[in-house]
């Protein structure tokens, strides 16, 4: 009987093998994906930055040809002085002067304006390209750890296979069957430990005293009389001494 508990020990512990395997690979699936997306909302929001950045460049050229518009008026302006044959002319013509400085002057005020923004978007979007940088990084290596590891545990999955088998041949088929079925019920645990005080690590519940002797004797195959998973004195089983079962 002990040889069949430490088979459906290890049972259990290929079973975790695979149902770790299966895992690892349904989360890098959903990660890759979650990941995706997340690059997604990123790039489009660092093009949308782009995009704010280009028209921020575009107003600066604006101004800056307003600018050189508006001295090229005033350069002209200031020419016709010698023109000038009266009052009327010169006061006119020093209306013009000053409205073409206070144009320019605002015009400066402006792109100075223009340009702080533009040097904090500038700052602002490098920052962004470093996070996402960085997190473009961090995302490659968490995907690449969990590829590691499911290529890690492929590694090993035929022989595991194999030997899935020959421990169903050297075991009651109709016990094999129960340990199958308990599996696909009980999320791939059908074998447990009895844990510190006589409890079912499965469902955390107190195991009857006497069902806890009968285990620790390893005599026969026992169940968890509310989740029905197998119990099995794993320390007894390596040789360890047990602990006795809390009192009721």
């Amino acid at each position: 009987m002990k040889e069949t508990l430490a088979h459906l020990v290890e049972l259990q512990a290929i079973e975790d093998e695979l149902r770790d395997l299966r895992q690892t690979k349904a989360k890098l699936e959903s990660l890759t994906k979650e990941n995706a997306e997340v690059r997604e909302v990123f790039e489009q929001m660092l093009a949308e930055r782009g995009e704010q950045i280009e028209e921020v460049k575009s107003f600066c050229k604006e101004k800056e040809d307003s600018i050189k518009e508006a001295e090229e008026t005033t350069r002209r302006s200031r020419s016709r002085l010698s023109l000038i044959t009266s009052q009327r002319e010169l006061t006119a013509l020093n209306k013009e002067l000053d409205a073409a400085r206070r144009k320019n002057a605002q015009a400066n005020e402006d792109l100075g304006k223009l340009r702080e923004q533009l040097a904090d978007a500038l700052a602002d979007f490098e920052k962004k390209q470093g996070e996402y940088t960085a997190l473009k990084q961090q995302m490659s290596e968490v995907e690449d750890g969990l590829r590691q590891r499911i290529a890690d545990r492929e590694a090993g999955i035929t022989a595991q296979r194999a030997r899935q088998q020959e421990l169903r041949k050297a075991m009651d088929p109709g016990l094999f069957s129960r340990f199958n079925r308990t599996v696909k019920a009980r999320k791939g645990v059908a074998v447990v430990p009895v844990g510190p005080g006589g409890t079912c690590t499965g469902c955390r519940m107190q195991v009857p005293p006497q069902q806890f002797i009968r285990i620790k004797h390893m005599s026969s195959i026992e169940y968890c009389q509310h989740c029905r998973r197998i119990l099995v004195d794993f320390a007894g089983l390596k040789g360890e001494p047990a602990e006795a079962p809390a009192e009721g």
